[in-house]
């Protein structure tokens, strides 16, 4: 795993992740062999119902989270062939969560990945299971 890559900066305007997107989410991922880790806080900008996160962002936090685990073991970008997503229950704004992606198993370039999102407490709030394409 290419620990170098972890929040890397040559991607800096990435919605999710980049530092200099003023309107992105800021993501930072902590990685180890088995699984990328990022705490997130909902913040008001990212809600739809009122105290709640917004289900096309909790999306995007389950697909960076999956995709940057692949990124940084190897070195190359991953891009979402298709992803299926439970919502649980929501995601309220200003309550920190750990979102965690892991590779299920892979076929050639083909890679399944299990993210999920799990409040403070251990309940699981969203989950996905995805297909990642990584790049040649």
């Amino acid at each position: 795993m290419n620990k170098d890559l972890l929040n890397n900066s040559e991607y800096t305007w990435c919605f999710a992740c980049g530092k200099d997107n003023p309107g992105g989410l800021h993501m930072r991922f902590e990685l180890d062999e088995e699984k990328c880790l990022a705490y997130f806080t909902p913040q008001k900008q990212h809600q739809s119902y009122t105290g709640r996160m917004h289900g096309g962002l909790v999306a995007v936090l389950l697909d960076e989270v999956t995709g940057n685990y692949l990124y940084c073991k190897e070195g190359r970008p991953a891009y979402t062939a298709k992803i299926e997503i439970r919502y649980r229950k929501p995601l309220i704004i200003g309550e920190e969560v750990l979102c965690i992606g892991r590779e299920i198993k892979r076929k050639g370039r083909l890679v399944e990945m299990q993210g999920q999102i799990i409040a403070k407490d251990g309940t699981v709030l969203a989950e996905a299971l995805s297909k990642m394409m990584l790049e040649e």
